[in-house]
């Protein structure tokens, strides 16, 4: 149920506009995403004073096996300082059904919260490296990760 009230908050909060700071996809491979292969997201984040939201978006092949999926994350400031996260982001319900929007072709797109209502301490290039976290050491039916960085209004 809380997994339901965040998607539907994040929803309405990216539909009324909130400026967005950053959108960047990785594609990944039809042979599917090896677990040491890293997507790389570089944001260049100007602004201190305004608060923002970074939100993670997952695109999967209806085929996709999992009803999950769990990231490694490592975020490196503009002055080095590294931090490490596990993000867990649920892609479906307990009856199979795909979480967030059908984009045809047997693709669903979700998005889900990373961290909110932050403040970046420094101006600069933050670096975000993305590994996925799952058991298989190839991943298959993941067709993008992408990064997404927009203002608290």
């Amino acid at each position: 149920m809380r997994f339901l009230v965040a998607v539907l908050f994040l929803s309405i909060m990216y539909a009324c506009g909130s400026a967005e700071w950053y959108n960047h996809q990785v594609n990944i491979p039809e042979t599917g995403w090896h677990k040491d292969t890293v997507a790389v997201f570089h944001s260049e984040i100007n602004e201190l004073d305004k608060s923002c939201h970074l939100l993670v978006e997952v695109t999967n092949k209806e085929s996709y096996k999992y009803s999950n999926i769990w990231f490694f994350i490592d975020a490196i400031s503009p002055s080095g300082h590294i931090e490490r996260d596990t993000l867990e982001c649920y892609l479906a319900n307990d009856d199979g059904s795909w979480y967030g929007k059908s984009l045809g072709d047997d693709l669903y797109e979700s998005i889900h919260s990373y961290k909110l209502n932050i403040r970046f301490p420094e101006k600069g290039v933050y670096k975000y490296y993305v590994i996925h976290g799952m058991r298989d050491t190839v991943l298959t039916d993941v067709a993008s990760v992408g990064l997404k960085i927009i203002e608290v209004e």
